[in-house]
């Protein structure tokens, strides 16, 4: 019995063997080589981190390169903003000085009109008045004419 055991052992573990390696690359096709392959990925991946670095490196000092071009951006946006700002300020000072002198300035033609306004009431009154004088010394010597004229023709 031990013979027959140990023929058909000897029978059935080779093809057992080979059925297996001919179905197992119909399962997993490249997992028979994958600790290998693992290692040489592994290599070239190691291979290939000096030139990733640098990239890393190139990329990190373009930002950095961009990150201090925006802020030195933003300082002078600051800045002209604070120009600005100071400009603004000026301009509303003087707006306020000239608002008041425009007042001022209001108040002083009102001043002016009035005066021009009794200057021109004075001096119609005194073309009155004129007027008037002449008129009476006009009369007072007519007056004395025809009272003359009306003593003599009685006379």
């Amino acid at each position: 019995m031990k013979h027959r055991f140990s023929f058909a052992l000897r029978k059935c573990v080779p093809v057992a063997l080979l059925v297996g390696i001919l179905l197992l690359p119909a399962g997993r096709q490249a997992h028979a080589w994958e600790p290998f392959d693992n290692f040489v990925n592994g290599l070239e991946m190691f291979g290939e981190l000096p030139s990733e670095v640098n990239q890393l490196r190139q990329s990190y000092q373009e930002t950095v390169n961009q990150l201090e071009d925006a802020k030195s951006d933003i300082q002078s946006y600051r800045e002209d903003m604070e120009g600005y700002r100071d400009q603004v300020t000026q301009l509303n000072e003087q707006n306020q000085r000239l608002d008041q002198q425009n007042q001022q300035l209001q108040q002083t033609v009102a001043a002016l009109n009035a005066a021009q306004e009794e200057r021109d009431r004075s001096a119609r009154t005194m073309k009155i008045i004129i007027f008037v004088l002449i008129g009476l010394f006009v009369g007072y010597f007519l007056f004395i004419r025809v009272l003359r004229l009306g003593l003599r023709g009685r006379r």
